[in-house]
């Protein structure tokens, strides 16, 4: 999803005045991780915000990044970008050299210890930007030696919906504008009102659901994301309606750590079968019942 600069600086208004009040102190902090899930803005937000701090001067004298989506760093570039900054950060004494690492949560184990090394012990005049998509999969030894700045998708999609319609696509989404953008298609809708369909139903139809697979089969990885969202949509909803049924809710939180623990990308080499499962157990729930 492409987002405007204007819309990025708006939403993100209290992020931008938390970094850069920071910024024009005499101790900037030297260690950031920027958090939140792919496609919230994380990424041009700091583009904006570098920009505006080094004003007309050229970026590649004071910006080096690593590890994008087509090139994943290894230890040597981690290494790499250390030393570049020893060599870098002297040639100005105003501003600061920014550090960007992309996809943190992709390091090696090596490459990590590396980096809390320089953590540890950061080159003076040097801003270190570690930017991930899920702070969970961060060691705790990375994180507490960094101020945190979460990007919250909703920001920038909250004022996207005009009716009920537009607004349950938000819901189901929660928070995520690739899923949101599927929903705005044709074949996102069409595959949002059949899921329902079938959860709607008291009992799973396995002529249904073969019907249901064979729609979905040449994209399963595409629409998969949505259909669990939707699931995990249905069962917000019945979680609340059900304040007084414990009985209800242990089943739902219990189903829940279920998909957890047994659904992890790769674990199913037959995705008919793993996706039945899934509708299969949360049809045991028996929550239209």
């Amino acid at each position: 999803m492409k987002i405007e600069s204007n819309i990025i600086e708006n939403k993100y208004k209290q992020e931008f005045n938390f970094i850069s009040k920071l910024y024009l102190k005499e101790i900037f902090p030297h260690a950031w991780i920027f958090y939140g899930p792919k496609e919230s803005g994380k990424r041009k937000f700091l583009d904006i915000f570098i920009k505006k701090v080094l004003k007309k001067k050229k970026n590649e004298q004071f910006v080096y990044e690593i590890n994008s989506d087509e090139n994943i760093a290894m230890i040597d570039d981690v290494r790499k970008l250390i030393n570049q900054s020893n060599l870098t950060n002297s040639l100005d004494g105003i501003n600061k050299t920014f550090l960007i690492i992309n996809n943190l949560e992709l390091l090696n184990k090596n490459s990590i210890i590396a980096l809390l090394k320089t953590l540890e012990e950061p080159p003076p005049n040097t801003v270190l930007i570690l930017i991930t998509h899920n702070l969970k999969l961060i060691p705790q030894t990375i994180k507490s030696r960094c101020i945190k700045i979460k990007f919250n998708p909703y920001k920038l999609l909250a004022d996207n919906y005009k009716n009920d319609e537009e607004k349950e696509k938000l819901l189901i989404c929660d928070g995520y504008p690739s899923i949101y953008n599927l929903l705005l298609t044709k074949d996102g809708d069409l595959i949002k009102n059949e899921v329902k369909k079938i959860l709607d139903s008291e009992k799973l139809q396995y002529i249904e659901f073969e019907k249901f697979y064979l729609k979905i089969s040449k994209n399963f990885d595409t629409f998969l994301p949505l259909i669990i969202n939707i699931f995990f949509f249905n069962l917000k909803f019945n979680f609340k309606n059900h304040v007084c049924d414990l009985n209800k809710k242990l089943k739902i939180l219990t189903f829940l750590d279920f998909v957890q623990i047994n659904f992890r990308k790769g674990f199913f080499l037959d995705n008919k079968k793993a996706l039945f499962l899934i509708f299969n157990e949360y049809f045991s729930l028996e929550l239209n019942k």
